[in-house]
């Protein structure tokens, strides 16, 4: 009885360690997959980046990435299936290493005009990862239409975010209330695709800087209140 009083159970404790344990392992092999996952991806958007799709097979990406070659194939199903993740990774990826921190806090168009000017900030280079995305929506119109329902509900979640800051600005009074929040956030989506191309095609002829702050201006001398 004093044992159970002063110390500990052994078989509780037993029982216990053992139930941490597994959570320990349970959790590591989820980190660990999670980690695989990311090395693979990471991995694809440099190849499709410098090969393009068709040329950046499952064996080459899984060599990059360091993994064995049936990893991907196991993680993501098919290569089809790993290119469908790429489209949604790169969109995350900016979203929380770009624009988040950027935008912080704020709301409406000072938001608005904030993520303009770190997009087209982001197209200088550019990086592998910009070109990744705009050579997967490429061919999600040509080669690979299977990409296309990926590269849709990617455009459809951006200009909804779009719209959003749209809407709130008209509420706060910032943006004229006869804007029309799913055309403009359109026409700026549109505005940057193209942007996006000429920069991963024709690079020397953009001058980013001035770009990017007309793009701002006249974004907000068109919307402001």
């Amino acid at each position: 009885m004093a044992a159970q009083i002063g110390g500990h159970v052994p078989a509780l404790t037993e029982r216990a360690a053992t139930r941490t344990r597994g959570t320990r392992s349970r959790r590591t092999q989820a980190e660990r997959r999670a980690a695989s996952k990311e090395r693979l991806l990471e991995a694809a958007a440099t190849l499709v980046a410098t090969r393009g799709t068709a040329r950046a097979s499952l064996g080459d990406i899984a060599a990059a990435a360091g993994c064995s070659r049936g990893l991907p194939t196991y993680l993501f199903g098919s290569k089809e299936g790993l290119l469908l993740a790429l489209a949604d990774y790169l969109v995350e990826r900016f979203r929380s290493r770009l624009f988040e921190p950027a935008v912080d806090h704020r709301q409406g168009l000072p938001a608005l005009l904030i993520w303009l000017q770190v997009y087209v900030d982001s197209l200088r280079g550019p990086e592998l990862q910009v070109r990744a995305a705009c050579v997967l929506l490429g061919e999600a119109l040509g080669s690979e239409p299977a990409f296309l329902p990926a590269i849709n509900r990617v455009h459809r979640n951006v200009r909804a975010m779009v719209e959003h800051y749209i809407r709130d600005g008209i509420e706060r009074g910032e943006i004229r209330a006869d804007v029309d929040p799913v055309a403009h956030a359109a026409l700026l989506i549109g505005t940057l695709r193209g942007i996006s191309l000429l920069a991963v095609t024709d690079p020397d002829s953009l001058d980013l800087d001035a770009l990017g702050a007309e793009l701002v201006a006249a974004t907000e001398r068109g919307l402001h209140a």
